[in-house]
């Protein structure tokens, strides 16, 4: 069935043209973060990390990849604002740069993964 003008509530619409005026800015952000998100690799770092801070070296071995790898998926992830780090001596450290970062892996691994209760 198609919709015709008549169908269309003008106030409805007027209403959904400021939320996404409003918001486009925090939209385009939204994407741009999720669009990194959306990778493999990068899952796994995420669930290593919302354990709490670790070395480039301790991703290393938990992930699996070559550190060069590792390095450009913890610049995209940092660049997009999701994650952290600092230096401590000789080793950088990364961490989940929020709690509402933590909060939205924690959603999607209720939504996606299986049989999490050990972890």
């Amino acid at each position: 069935m198609a919709v015709t003008k008549k169908d269309i509530d003008p106030q409805l619409v007027k209403t959904i043209e400021g939320l996404f005026s409003d918001q486009s800015e925090n939209i385009e952000k939204a994407v741009r973060c999720l669009k990194v998100l959306a990778h493999p690799q990068r899952m796994k770092i995420l669930c290593v990390l919302q354990k709490g801070e670790q070395t480039v070296q301790q991703l290393e071995q938990y992930i699996g990849i070559a550190q060069a790898t590792l390095s450009q998926h913890l610049s995209l992830l940092k660049d997009r604002g999701i994650l952290s780090s600092r230096r401590q001596g000789n080793f950088s450290l990364y961490k989940v740069a929020n709690q509402e970062m933590v909060d939205l892996f924690e959603k999607i691994q209720a939504i996606f993964c299986t049989d999490l209760e050990g972890m």
